[in-house]
């Protein structure tokens, strides 16, 4: 017989011949006759070449080759019962879905797509991290996260795409009992009395800000306070007559509790689009390309 046809069969039965003391009760173990243990033990020693075990009316005793197979032979049955108990937990663990979400998206889209995830997709389990691009993009990179959700940034675009969903606006709100709120008309010198909150310059969401005033020839004059804390900005305008330029995902739970109020204010300057950014060294697992589609359906039915 040559070596490839050793298998755990024969180790078994070596095994269990040397921990019972004899053939007969090791046949009774593992549940076969006394003629298979006797065949699968002759087998072992002839490809071995060498004798395992001494039969005599004591018993069994090892031989000194028989003791050394013994113990490898046990670490190797151990290990490979290691290995299946290893492979069965992992097959029965649920697979994860990570999650990169810009601020956008973590205020807008995601919670209905994510409740939609879990009811049809229960085996899940979804974990969501936050964050500016630059730190989720490097996770995306780096292998932390499955993708990101939210809108183009359009800069450090190597290694990854980005799958266009929908347009989000550029929205102007302020408190709800603001001077300026629930007014239907309104035009661009009505500001000039307040602050106005938006991103520093370089952003992207700034270059749309600048770009509206230019395109409607505003010109000068107008009290811009540059900020890119989330929680300043809705405290402030909360407390103070200020109007903030903000994306409308960032702000969406704020307009369905009334807490704060859109100004009447459109143009395709502000808007931007938003959607999936994913990695292209890497197919997306199943739990991600199940997600993705929800996210398209839940854009098509919003």
């Amino acid at each position: 017989m040559s070596q490839s046809t050793i298998s755990l069969r024969h180790l078994r039965v070596f095994l269990a011949v040397v921990s019972s003391g004899s053939l007969a009760t090791a046949a009774k173990l593992l549940h076969i006759t006394l003629s298979a243990v006797s065949k699968s033990l002759k087998e072992l020693e002839q490809e071995l070449g060498v004798q395992l075990v001494i039969r005599g009316r004591k018993g069994m005793q090892l031989t000194q080759a028989g003791e050394t197979f013994h113990k490898h032979a046990a670490q190797t049955l151990a290990s490979f019962s290691q290995a299946m108990d290893q492979a069965q937990r992992s097959a029965e663990a649920p697979e994860l879905l990570r999650i990169g979400a810009l601020p956008t998206a973590a205020g807008y889209m995601l919670a209905p797509v994510i409740a939609q995830m879990r009811e049809r997709y229960p085996q899940v389990r979804v974990q969501v991290l936050s964050g500016v691009y630059e730190y989720l993009v490097g996770k995306l990179r780096t292998h932390d996260i499955d993708l990101i959700v939210g809108r183009l940034i359009g800069r450090d675009m190597l290694g990854v795409v980005f799958e266009a969903l929908y347009e989000e606006d550029l929205l102007m709100v302020v408190r709800k009992d603001h001077p300026l709120a629930g007014r239907e008309h309104l035009l661009l010198d009505d500001l000039r009395p307040y602050v106005l909150l938006a991103s520093p310059q370089g952003t992207l969401v700034r270059t749309s800000v600048d770009n509206f005033l230019l395109s409607e020839d505003a010109g000068e004059g107008f009290q811009i306070f540059e900020s890119l804390s989330e929680t300043f900005s809705r405290v402030y305008v909360q407390d103070y007559d200020a109007v903030w330029f903000v994306q409308r995902g960032v702000v969406d739970l704020d307009l369905r509790l009334g807490i704060v109020s859109p100004l009447p204010f459109a143009s395709p300057l502000l808007r931007a689009p938003v959607g999936l950014t994913t990695p292209t060294d890497r197919p997306l697992s199943g739990a991600a390309q199940h997600f993705a589609q929800l996210l398209r359906g839940w854009r098509a039915i919003e």
